[in-house]
């Protein structure tokens, strides 16, 4: 009992330190830009001319997630690699609808999530640093799948600790969809954060950047009220044609 006691003491230190240190460091979040009416609208992003470089490190995380995704959604593509996988994500899309792919992609978070979300919760998710303590986990632990992400504080005008900005989505650009973006990225993401890790999440992508910006600690309007996820196919998408 008493090393739980100095463990949890050491933890609340560390992490009321790291708030400190975010809400310091972190950037201004960026200003959402122009909301489309429609999606085929949206103009595509400039060229990317930094483009993000998987480590080993990367390759092995995503072959990983892939397998993972795999054993909830049966699709099974021979392409290796990331792009092997946004193969899989969009046959899926395209084969059982947006819908499926939300409870997969959800399903998927829960299976490699395993009892830490509940650990955590339970124990420190009442700390009032937690949304800056998961926005460093998700800079430190998420661009393999994303891309290169920032720390931002949470607006312009909530300078906390609390936001992080993708820089430049590898799912996005991988698929060109908005209903991938929407349904295998931001709906089940903000619903596993809020419902196993106890935090609110709001999730903005920018389709005309590529950008997408994360706030712990603020929730999310409903998907249809969303004026950041307009109605319709980008021109891009291969669900257009």
């Amino acid at each position: 009992m008493h090393l739980l006691t100095r463990l949890s003491v050491i933890f609340y230190l560390a992490t009321t330190a790291t708030k400190l240190f975010v809400e310091a460091l972190s950037p201004p979040a960026p200003r959402p830009l122009t909301n489309y009416v429609k999606a085929s609208s949206i103009p595509s992003p400039p060229p990317d001319i930094d483009p993000f470089s998987p480590s080993l490190i990367d390759d092995a995380l995503i072959a990983a997630f892939r397998w993972t995704l795999q054993q909830q959604s049966g699709e099974i593509s021979a392409i290796p690699g990331f792009d092997g996988m946004m193969r899989e994500i969009i046959d899926f899309r395209l084969n059982h609808g947006p819908d499926e792919l939300e409870r997969v992609s959800y399903q998927t978070m829960v299976a490699l999530a395993g009892p830490v979300p509940f650990i955590y919760k339970n124990l420190f998710g009442s700390l009032e640093a937690t949304p800056a303590i998961l926005a460093w986990f998700a800079h430190f632990l998420l661009p393999f799948l994303v891309g290169d992400m920032t720390l931002t504080t949470r607006s312009e005008s909530d300078l906390r600790g609390g936001g992080v900005l993708v820089k430049r989505c590898r799912v996005l650009e991988g698929s060109g969809c908005k209903g991938v973006c929407a349904k295998m990225c931001k709906v089940p993401t903000q619903r596993f954060f809020q419902e196993q890790w106890g935090v609110p999440l709001t999730m903005t992508p920018n389709f005309e950047t590529g950008q997408c910006q994360l706030v712990f600690g603020e929730k999310p309007l409903p998907i249809e009220e969303d004026p950041t996820i307009p109605p319709g196919c980008l021109s891009r998408c291969p669900a257009s044609s």
